[in-house]
């Protein structure tokens, strides 16, 4: 009867008029899976929480029980979505983020007591959503770090994403935001590092397979199942002597790839400012207002689209083979390996097990490899930031979040020079193609800080699965502590970690009935096990299970 109409006056009314706000927001949206984020939730409803708990209004045990409530209706939602279809075989929801922890204009922890009561429902509640991302930076209190492990470690799956305030900071400042502002982002979607409240920033908009590229550049831009020119005619792969002149084909062909995509971008882009105004958000958006536009048109102070790069590694780990195996040390000829891509490797065994073992792989710390793609990175993302959407101004921006494109996309992409045959699902944010990660997890989180990810503002999804006993014992849990803390140091943006067998996956897949609350990490989202379609979940099984020594 009183809020959202007034303010509210105590943590309850502030709880029920988020609530109210959050919900309409979600209707008029008018699509399934809007991303929507509440921003920093324990910062602006703590003042609320503690008046009351100062002035005996509110037990913490009451407060809890409100957060309790206020976390199981965000799962009613899904008593639609189960009419209309199970949104192509994942059930990742409507990516209802709230953002817990992170620094302030000094780089001063802003945990409060708040912050910890809410870690205490995630832990307890263990739904689906709201998906919780807590972010890190090097002043986050060692006992915080800590209990963020823990949760790691008793939760099914990952039960947050974690988000570094160092690199993801470094992003927002590339990508030209108000210096003063960035250290209140949020991320939203999933891991979409945003602004509050005058930032309108896209989730899963466009999705780029860089895979693509490789096919067009050693066909002369022609879809090798179907014949028909996507990219644009280039050189007989078969006459280019050098891997340098054969990368700038790729080149060309990715950036024609890009302005293709881009185009259509627009258009949806276009469409929707027209026919798809969201008003009641647009009131909700600095900017909105003082522009006389409507938040679908360009009307918020800040606007971008997102650019998902999918199938990274295994571009980066085809380049790396044909580098070193076609030019370098010639094991295989330019022709030999265009047939085999072309037969889906059929009666080319041998050539495969070649292109698998003796080529340098990404996520190793390697510095070759790694070379490589630090350069495709910032190759793309740059490509993409230098376009807008004619109808709304709206700057595109790139990232790394895989959503479930990279299973989608695997049937449509040839065979790769990696050894990936047609079919196979593609590599999955940053991380390494399944099973090429060989050097261990703390390799691959420099792999990943390595690529100068200041290029990518959007973030990059970078999921490991760890093995369950590796968090034994107190050392142990500590150990993962410092692993998370050179997460940050080493430049990775966004981290999801899985810490469940294999073997458990195993049974759930077979035997969901049993598995009904099974919660793992896919790449920025998480999900019911055993909602998601057969491919994904057999992708997360192929997910080699890391150690810490």
């Amino acid at each position: 009867g009183k809020v959202p109409c007034e303010p509210p006056q105590s943590f309850h009314e502030a709880l029920q008029s988020l609530w109210f706000t959050h919900m309409l927001v979600m209707a008029m949206e008018s699509y399934p899976g809007p991303g929507l984020s509440y921003g920093r939730i324990d910062q602006y409803l703590y003042p609320f929480y503690i008046a009351d708990i100062n002035s005996g209004a509110l037990t913490r045990q009451q407060a809890k029980e409100l957060l309790h409530c206020f976390w199981i209706k965000h799962n009613y939602a899904y008593d639609f979505q189960g009419r209309i279809g199970t949104n192509q075989g994942i059930n990742s929801g409507f990516g209802q983020l709230i953002t817990l922890g992170g620094c302030g204009t000094d780089g001063e922890d802003l945990a409060n007591d708040l912050t910890w009561l809410m870690l205490d429902v995630i832990e307890e509640i263990n739904l689906l959503e709201p998906k919780p991302n807590i972010r890190i930076h090097s002043n986050t209190p060692q006992d915080f770090l800590l209990r963020v492990c823990e949760l790691l470690t008793k939760a099914q799956g990952a039960p947050f994403l974690i988000n570094f305030d160092a690199p993801s900071i470094r992003g927002l400042h590339w990508q030209g935001l108000p210096q003063e502002e960035l250290w209140n982002y949020a991320p939203v979607g999933c891991l979409e590092n945003t602004l509050q409240g005058n930032d309108r920033s896209g989730t899963v908009d466009v999705n780029l397979n860089l895979a693509k590229a490789i096919e067009l550049a050693l066909n002369s831009g022609k879809d090798m199942q179907t014949g028909e020119q996507l990219g644009v005619p280039t050189d007989d792969p078969v006459r280019i002597s050098t891997f340098g002149d054969f990368y700038e084909i790729f080149k060309k062909q990715l950036s024609a790839l890009i302005d293709r995509i881009l185009h259509c971008a627009s258009h949806a882009d276009a469409i929707r400012a027209r026919f798809e105004p969201t008003p009641y958000l647009s009131v909700l958006v600095n900017g909105c207002e003082q522009s006389g536009k409507d938040i679908t048109a360009g009307g918020a102070e800040h606007n971008y689209i997102t650019v998902e790069g999918i199938a990274f590694a295994t571009a980066v780990d085809s380049l790396l083979a044909i580098k070193k195996l076609v030019y370098e040390n010639k094991k295989i000829t330019m022709s030999q390996l265009i047939k085999a891509l072309k037969s889906n490797f059929d009666s080319a065994e041998p050539l495969r097990q070649t292109l698998l073992n003796k080529a340098p792989k990404y996520g190793n710390d390697d510095p070759e490899a790694d070379a490589l793609a630090k350069d495709l990175s910032m190759f793309w993302t740059k490509e993409v930031f230098r376009h807008r959407s004619p109808a709304t101004g709206r700057r595109y921006r790139g990232g790394y979040l895989s959503w479930n494109y990279w299973i989608y996309y695997a049937p449509l992409t040839a065979a790769t020079p990696d050894g990936r045959r047609r079919g196979t699902y593609l590599s999955n944010g940053v991380c390494a193609v399944n099973g090429m990660s060989l050097a261990g997890p703390t390799a691959a989180v420099r792999s990943a800080g390595n690529l100068s990810l200041e290029t990518a503002p959007n973030g990059a999804s970078h999921t490991l699965s760890l093995n369950p006993s590796f968090v034994r014992d107190r050392e142990h849990l500590e150990k993962l502590a410092a692993f998370l803390r050179s997460y940050n140091e080493c430049g990775g943006t966004a981290l999801q970690i899985n810490m469940i067998d294999a073997n458990t996956l195993r049974n759930a897949r077979d035997c969901p009935q049993e598995y009904s609350n099974l919660l793992v990490r896919v790449t920025g989202y998480n999900a019911y096990f055993v909602m998601l379609g057969r491919e994904i979940q057999n992708e997360i099984i192929a997910r080699e299970s890391m150690q810490l020594a």
